[in-house]
């Protein structure tokens, strides 16, 4: 497996606190046959953030010790940026980092929210030679509510990655169940493992993998597992399969929305 959503990187972000954490995530990754990794820690504007420059050196230091430590792990560098209609501007001067510096950016939405310039941002990503893909979109509530949401971003050109744990229940079970509907749905381009720390948040896939097994046909899992995250390090164009539109049962929260909907409107016939 090739992770590209990984918070390896020690003392830089909420993931590894220092190079021996980082070490015992490595191990655990080639514990779990991920011998790829791709290191984004969160860029959130207004936040304090880690420079360009000082993930670049947190990133030789680990190679140089994962190397000391006879450890077969290759990290390549990006960002989890956090949406802002400021990021092509933070490309530009170099404040963030595509994926191995690809044409392709990891995007975080808001766990509760879906941004009104979404779509702008989308464009203009891709009007500019980028490719953005939204992390853990499965997390996001408002695609929890409507996967066709997601369907939409990707008919417009966006990519998505879905976080490993999802399917396993580790978000909850709407988390699981929205996680299995992108999949099904061909709305899922990649998988990661989100990871932070060789504890809580580890990078242990092999039960997430087993369960994606049966999820998904062959292809579909060398493609996400693998395959795509090689062409992003390789900067190489993805073809996609188009993505299905989710025309199942809505789910238990926006179906009592509906119907507290219906209940206003009737009380307000009958004034």
């Amino acid at each position: 497996m090739l992770d590209i959503h990984s918070h390896i990187l020690p003392n830089v972000d909420d993931g590894s606190r220092d190079m021996e954490e980082s070490i015992e995530m490595a191990r655990i990754y080639l514990d779990n046959g991920v011998d790829k990794v791709i290191a984004t820690p969160h860029y959130i504007e207004g936040a304090e953030n880690s420079t360009k420059d000082e993930n670049l050196r947190a990133l030789e230091k680990l190679r140089e010790t994962l190397s000391n430590n006879g450890l077969d792990l290759k990290v390549y560098l990006g960002n989890e940026v956090y949406f802002t209609m400021e990021i092509i501007n933070y490309l530009k001067e170099g404040k963030v980092s595509t994926l191995n510096d690809s044409r392709y950016i990891l995007l975080e939405l808001p766990m509760y929210d879906m941004p009104l310039y979404t779509e702008d941002l989308i464009y203009e990503l891709l009007l500019n030679g980028y490719i953005p893909i939204i992390a853990h979109p499965e997390r996001n509530l408002k695609i929890m509510e409507n996967p066709n949401i997601l369907y939409e971003l990707i008919i417009q050109g966006a990519l998505a990655q879905l976080n490993l744990p999802s399917i396993e229940g580790s978000y909850g079970s709407r988390v699981k169940d929205t996680g299995e509907i992108l999949l099904k749905h061909n709305m899922i381009h990649f998988v990661g493992t989100d990871a932070h720390s060789q504890n809580k948040r580890a990078p242990n896939v092999e039960k997430s993998l087993d369960i994606l097994n049966g999820i998904v046909d062959q292809k579909t899992y060398k493609n996400i597992t693998y395959l795509n995250g090689l062409k992003i390090i390789n900067n190489e164009e993805i073809m996609v399969e188009g993505p299905k539109k989710y025309e199942g049962e809505k789910n238990s929260f926006a179906f009592l929305k509906e119907k507290v909907v219906r209940i206003m409107r009737n009380f307000r016939d009958q004034v």
